[in-house]
């Protein structure tokens, strides 16, 4: 069967699951609503309760860089359109205090269309201003990454937040609120449903220098384990992340916002191609993105540190968030172990932003999550949004890394093949392919971001960003990028 295929039938066995739990609701004698989904419930009980939901974003994305002017420029910047995300939702109450949700997202990726779970879990609300999810979950940390895409002031997240924040995972979800602060925590699996675990030994090959011939030729020395392929199966990696908020003010008019988010992930000497990756702040299906050029099999842990402050006074809005990250390795390598160079690395990365709404509207603020929402237009003609943000993303440690390709691709080659350079690959290996593409730039980046939003109603809206971006090798690419969204 084929993975079209595949999707397809999970497709249409979500809408046949759909359609089976609203057919009880008529006969139950239920209230059906809609607004553009559909909303199945009891005017006098709300223990009961079934939605359908869901989204859809088309984007067109044009790309104008200055390659030819740059030296060393190995990357273009294609333009194209694409679906940037499609999803169906199905959430409800099954009893007093219990609900349940369940995502279906559709990715249109180069080469093929992935259908993967999104949000999957059972929640419990029984307890005074605490609640509690179990399943797969959307991972606390950061004011941007926190808040609904479909509510985002621009088209993408800031390049800090799409290199650092968590997306998804297996596990607990709690959250706390007071009348000023709230408490979001998770334990979780950083896999999410249909990851494979690639093995428990970090290991590489280990190449010394033989006494002939001269100039003396590498020759493999192998080590304790034979890398992700050959290794068994090793438990989860495992993480805990928690995000604090405090808003003192919080009323129609006027909010002050601040929060600080921690995360930490043990990758239990697993074989790994870990690595913070950083996608533009406008993009298509084949637009390259940032990455660190982590060795293969290097890391044993993570951790990340966010702080966010925001305010708001009416139609104007300012937010800006700041992000460190630590990765933790041995400090040393035997000689010529392709995990070389040994040692921790440090990362950060930060953006500032400010939006104002032409007509008046004020953007909705959540305190029980902390998060900014949508902009509800007063008039029949809409609402319109104008926004800046400037962002920064530094994920450049040490400079061996910048200059060492080769981890952007294949681990290890067989012996005697010839690698992407075209030189002949002297070890043997396992060809493990790292996540990174071809066309990823290993460095950093800064970002300037103008964003104009068309608010058409609740379900609707238009939005527009002009994006300049400057890379490594004093490349500049510019680029307009525009998206159709609707959500129900």
């Amino acid at each position: 069967m084929s993975k079209m295929t595949s999707n397809k039938l999970a497709m249409l066995a979500l809408a046949g699951l759909g359609a089976f739990a609203v057919g009880p609701a008529f006969a139950a004698g239920m209230t059906v609503d809609t607004k553009g989904g559909l909303e199945v419930f009891e005017l006098d009980e709300n223990n009961y309760w079934f939605k359908i939901g869901g989204r859809l974003f088309l984007d067109q994305v044009f790309f104008d860089d200055d390659a030819e002017e740059a030296t060393n420029a190995n990357y273009s910047f294609p333009s194209g359109g694409h679906i940037r995300s499609a999803r169906l939702a199905l959430k409800g109450g099954v009893g007093h205090n219990w609900v349940y949700k369940f995502e279906i997202d559709v990715r249109d990726r180069p080469g093929n269309v992935n259908a993967n779970f999104g949000e999957a879990f059972i929640g419990y609300s029984g307890c005074k201003n605490l609640w509690f999810a179990l399943g797969q979950v959307s991972i606390p940390f950061g004011l941007e990454n926190w808040q609904s895409s479909n509510d985002n002031t621009f088209m993408e997240v800031s390049m800090p937040t799409s290199a650092f924040a968590p997306d998804k995972g297996i596990g607990l979800y709690a959250e706390w609120h007071g009348e000023m602060v709230t408490l979001a925590a998770a334990v979780y699996h950083p896999q999410i449903a249909g990851d494979l675990q690639t093995g428990d030994v970090i290991s590489s090959p280990v190449l010394t220098n033989q006494t002939s011939p001269v100039p003396p030729a590498p020759v493999l020395q192998p080590v304790a384990g034979t890398g992700p392929f050959s290794s068994v199966p090793g438990s989860d990696d495992a993480g805990i992340s928690a995000r604090l908020t405090f808003s003192p003010v919080h009323d129609d008019y006027t909010v002050y916002h601040a929060g600080v988010a921690a995360r930490y992930e043990s990758l239990h000497e697993n074989a790994n191609d870990f690595n913070y990756i950083a996608g533009m702040e406008a993009r298509a299906r084949q637009t390259p993105r940032f990455f660190t050029n982590i060795p293969p099999n290097s890391v044993d842990s993570h951790n990340v540190w966010g702080f966010e402050l925001a305010g708001r006074w009416g139609p104007l809005l300012v937010q800006g968030e700041y992000m460190l990250a630590n990765v933790e390795r041995e400090e040393v390598y035997p000689q010529f172990d392709l995990r070389n160079p040994a040692g921790d690395l440090d990362y950060y990365g930060y953006y500032a932003q400010v939006s104002y709404v032409l007509t008046g509207e004020t953007r909705e603020y959540d305190f029980d999550s902390g998060t900014f929402g949508a902009v509800h237009p007063v008039s029949k003609k809409g609402a319109w949004e104008i926004a800046l943000r400037h962002s920064f993303v530094d994920l450049i440690d040490d400079p061996n890394l910048t200059n060492n390709r080769r981890f952007q691709y294949v681990d290890f080659v067989p012996l005697g093949a010839v690698d992407f350079l075209g030189d002949a690959a002297p070890q043997a290996g396992n060809n493990y392919l790292n996540s990174t593409n071809i066309s990823d730039i290993i460095g950093s980046a800064h970002a300037t971001t103008i964003g104009l939003t068309w608010w058409v109603n609740d379900n609707v809206r238009f939005l527009a960003n002009y994006v300049r971006t400057s890379i490594p090798n004093a490349h500049h690419v510019d680029a307009l990028g525009l998206r159709g969204q609707v959500q129900w």
